[in-house]
């Protein structure tokens, strides 16, 4: 009786295109794009661009660095559905504080089913506006949201007491009023929400509203187009989505990386479970609120990002993407 052994073909050349276009399909405030992606020496540099800061609404520029760290994990993703390892350095060089990361493509490895998945979900996540119904989150996803999280050295804090989510919705309002209040903020909302072409960041809409949609106690900041039908919905749709804190240990450069990284993840497997997400992101732009956020888990984490989960009600398109930089 003869045996046949199985032969693996070692994966061919690295597809650098779908590594970079991978990155740059990230979660940003606004759309803003805060990165800048490169190609050299056989490793993705992922820098953060100052121009594309929000100094007003992000004037730590955490916000930017955790969008940086979510297009970190895309491209380690798109390195490890390529077959191969992916090695992460995080803060590379200690005299450029834009550089985050350097992803080195390392050795053949056969990704994991989980991973393939998150991989292909990259370009089908969305950040979505719709009422959403948090019933779709059974215990079995929330626990792999958790694990996902750790996995990237962050907690992932579910709000389900009913007094706490309406000390979190005050917070949330009074955020928001607070931001429509500053002119500086409007104005720098102005440069990049409602704008005529996309293709350099930013969100396109012919009309927008500043005011909370009438439909949803978390959804304040208001990107629908004033007249569309398709975005007209009645008083009564109730918003009742699970309510998602990512948190951290410690507030610096490096944690506000891993917890982007942690967010992409959490979004993506969001994607893959039949999950809709977006941001409830007014309490953690302002100091105050964000102090009071972090009293409201214990005192222990730094909240950095906050979420809307559940099944949603249509499909979003996905605003279009600046190209990256490619070889350098």
């Amino acid at each position: 009786m003869s045996t046949r052994s199985s032969v693996i073909t070692p994966p061919g050349p690295v597809d650098v295109a779908a590594v970079l276009g991978a990155g740059a399909l990230a979660p940003s405030s606004h759309n803003t794009q805060p990165w800048r992606l490169r190609w050299r020496d056989g490793a993705v540099e992922v820098h953060g661009d100052p121009e594309r800061a929000l100094p007003v609404a992000d004037p730590e520029h955490r916000e930017l660095r955790m969008s940086c760290g979510a297009a970190i994990a895309n491209v380690r993703l798109a390195v490890r559905a390529q077959g191969r390892r992916a090695h992460v350095r995080l803060l590379p060089d200690a005299d450029d504080p834009w550089s985050f990361a350097r992803v080195t493509v390392g050795a053949p490895l056969a990704a994991s089913a989980l991973e393939q998945a998150l991989a292909h979900a990259i370009p089908h996540r969305r950040t979505d506006r719709s009422a959403l119904s948090g019933l779709g989150l059974t215990p079995g996803v929330r626990e792999e949201i958790r694990r996902a999280a750790q996995r990237e050295h962050s907690w992932a804090v579910f709000v389900d007491d009913g007094a706490r989510r309406g000390s979190i919705q005050e917070l949330a309002r009074r955020a928001h009023a607070a931001q429509q209040a500053d002119g500086a903020f409007r104005a720098e909302w102005d440069r990049w929400v409602g704008t005529a072409d996309d293709r350099g960041g930013g969100l396109t809409r012919d009309v927008l509203r500043r005011s909370a949609r009438p439909d949803g106690r978390w959804l304040l900041r208001d990107f629908g187009a004033a007249g569309d039908p398709d975005d007209e919905r009645p008083a009564a749709r109730t918003d009742d989505p699970a309510l998602l804190v990512l948190a951290t240990t410690l507030d610096q450069p490096l944690a506000h990386l891993q917890a982007g990284q942690a967010l992409q993840h959490v979004l993506l497997l969001g994607t893959v479970r039949g999950l809709a997400a977006s941001f409830v992101a007014p309490p953690l732009e302002v100091a105050d609120t964000r102090a009071s956020l972090r009293s409201l888990l214990g005192g222990a984490l730094w909240p950095q990002a906050m979420l809307r989960l559940g099944v949603r009600e249509r499909a979003v398109p996905r605003p279009s993407r600046r190209v990256p930089d490619g070889s350098g």
